[in-house]
């Protein structure tokens, strides 16, 4: 059974979605740009059986409109550890999508509640190879996002082209996002106090190179993900990711591809994501 539920946080309420076994371990999902929750329907369903599985709505945006923060995930990642320590969730296995798995990056380097993490197609700020990622062209909305107002001025009422243009070009074409699913998501980041959190998050990420750049060591089993079909040679690419967690003191990580995605991994293949993270899970 699914239910819709908030938490009292921050001077605001966080919104969730609880589904699964109730006595089953926790699976705490958090998405990404420009995502709600709902991007883990599909994911949420398979897990349901044996964990509990909350996906929280990332402070600012959607349902989660009432909580503000600065953008940087370390802010973030503190709403979130208020929340869970409101929810009695004492340990949980952390899964983060794209800005979510900035999140989770932050998470398990500052709280000792994460029993495995996983980071699915996200570049961690300050870690290897970000340099090199933000001189590719191809991630020019990068940049953009980061200016101040003007993105807000070209995007609202517009949101629904611009963001499309993001799913189009990122998703496998034999799974691509639903127009409704973009229509929802769209409705999430449309009024100002969102589309603005959405786009913080982009203007907090010199904070966050800055503050990644000086975490130690992390000894949390850490199972880093990206699409077969990314932009690049994936293959090469993650090992570029997994040498660079690496060598930011990340003790326990494994890499691995999701066959027949590009981005957006929990919607593409949300069956392959959710065996491979099954399968770290129980190792």
């Amino acid at each position: 059974m699914t239910s819709t539920r908030s938490v009292t946080v921050a001077g605001g309420q966080l919104a969730y979605t609880d589904s699964g076994s109730p006595v089953g371990p926790a699976l705490v999902l958090l998405h990404g740009w420009p995502q709600t929750r709902g991007c883990w329907d599909q994911l949420a369903v398979l897990a349901a059986p044996t964990h509990r599985v909350i996906a929280f709505d990332l402070p600012g945006i959607g349902d989660s409109a009432s909580v503000h923060t600065d953008g940087t995930k370390h802010q973030i990642a503190a709403v979130l550890h208020e929340a869970l320590a409101a929810l009695g969730v004492a340990e949980a296995v952390f899964v983060g999508h794209d800005i979510g798995g900035m999140v989770v990056y932050d998470y398990i380097h500052h709280y000792d509640d994460a029993a495995r993490a996983v980071i699915l197609d996200a570049i961690i700020p300050g870690i290897d190879p970000w340099d090199q990622a933000m001189a590719n062209p191809r991630l020019w909305h990068f940049a953009f996002h980061a200016m101040p107002s003007l993105p807000e001025t070209l995007v609202r009422g517009r949101e629904l082209a611009y963001f499309s243009h993001f799913f189009d070009l990122l998703t496998h074409p034999d799974h691509r996002i639903s127009e409704a699913r973009q229509k929802d998501y769209t409705t999430a980041y449309a009024t100002p106090g969102a589309l603005t959190a959405g786009f913080d998050l982009y203007r907090a990420l010199p904070t966050d190179s800055e503050h990644n750049r000086k975490l130690k060591a992390c000894p949390t089993p850490l199972l880093y993900l990206r699409g077969a079909h990314g932009i690049g040679k994936a293959t090469t690419n993650l090992g570029t990711y997994r040498d660079g967690l690496v060598d930011a003191g990340n003790q326990a990580v494994t890499a691995g591809l999701i066959p027949d995605s590009v981005h957006y991994l929990p919607e593409e293949n949300p069956a392959s994501t959710w065996q491979v993270i099954s399968d770290f899970i129980n190792d």
